[in-house]
């Protein structure tokens, strides 16, 4: 991402209403800048009416709408109104995904936008960088599981397609006659937990568990790795970029660092991949009681032969092909 680089060259700003800053594309007067204290903040050309609104402020993120603001870009001066997307708070490690969640949500915003549509932006972006400040509803390792299927789907745009808005979902994966569910693990056996209903195919359909075994490696990819990855194979498909960022960010939570740092090994990954129909998981007979909504099990596929055959990545890539 040429972006991050350009970012990582700006020097400091030198007062509040003045930034250093790169143009954003050539359609619109969109800025990335950097503030005195070396964070990121965004200028949006703002055609809004400059009357009184209260500035948006949170942890990780504040906004000011339709603020006269003076650019040093490249040597030329550029002075104009913009709504300010600045990043808050003392965690440099945030700066990458900050700018790429904000680029994605602005990226199709159309020329002559009035302060409203940037609100609405914003509220979006709230919304996300929120889930921070909560403790994340799932190890890393489900959602590098998750990316790391994307990036070996072989069509990177359809895998995004499918995935799951959030993880409250019942599957990672789902289209009209398919669910796809993916399991990983960091230990030495390949042991799952699943939730019955999670074995359940769609009507008429069919229905996939992928398995993955994780090992930890200083040297393998991270979480911003994959997604980064995923972006790379997204070029010129906004909502698909601005919905990966918003998965990635979601599933984070507020120990984010720790997440962020860690790492497993992608080879051994696609080495020990699996593909199983749900048919194929050992499983529990039906609840018949209604009083009993949810049934969660541990099951071990060590020695569960997958009926799809051959390698797991070919068997993935046959889904989404």
């Amino acid at each position: 991402m040429h972006l991050l680089a350009e970012f990582t060259d700006l020097k400091p700003s030198s007062s509040p209403e003045t930034f250093n800053a790169v143009r954003l594309g050539a359609t619109r007067q969109d800025f990335l800048g950097k503030d005195q204290q070396g964070a990121p903040v965004f200028l949006v050309a703002d055609e809004g009416e400059p009357v009184y609104r209260p500035v948006v402020q949170h942890r990780h993120l504040s906004a000011a709408f339709c603020m006269l603001c003076r650019l040093n870009v490249d040597g030329t001066e550029v002075v104009g109104r913009f709504a300010i997307i600045r990043f808050e708070g003392t965690a440099p490690e945030l700066h990458e995904l900050f700018i790429r969640c904000v680029r994605a949500a602005i990226a199709d915003l159309p020329t002559g936008v009035q302060t409203p549509d940037i609100e609405a932006r914003v509220n979006r972006l709230l919304g996300l960088f929120r889930a921070l400040a909560r403790p994340a509803g799932r190890e890393i390792s489900g959602l590098w599981a998750e990316l790391y299927c994307i990036t070996a789907s072989g069509d990177v745009p359809l895998a995004v397609d499918r995935w799951h808005i959030d993880s409250t979902e019942a599957f990672d994966f789902s289209w009209s006659q398919g669910r796809l569910e993916v399991k990983s693990t960091v230990g030495a056996f390949r042991i799952h937990e699943l939730a019955l209903d999670q074995l359940q195919p769609p009507s008429g359909g069919s229905g996939y568990v992928a398995s993955l075994v994780l090992k930890a490696a200083n040297g393998g990819e991270g979480v911003l790795d994959l997604a980064k990855q995923v972006e790379a194979q997204l070029q010129g498909q906004l909502a698909l970029q601005a919905k990966l960022w918003s998965v990635v960010v979601q599933s984070l939570g507020a120990d984010f660092s720790e997440a962020l740092d860690r790492r497993f090994d992608s080879d051994l990954a696609g080495k020990q991949l699996m593909l199983y129909r749900m048919e194929d998981i050992p499983t529990l007979p039906p609840v018949a009681d209604a009083r009993i909504s949810s049934v969660r099990f541990k099951a071990d596929l060590s020695t569960v032969q997958s009926s799809l055959g051959g390698s797991g990545a070919a068997a993935l890539r046959g889904l989404f092909s």
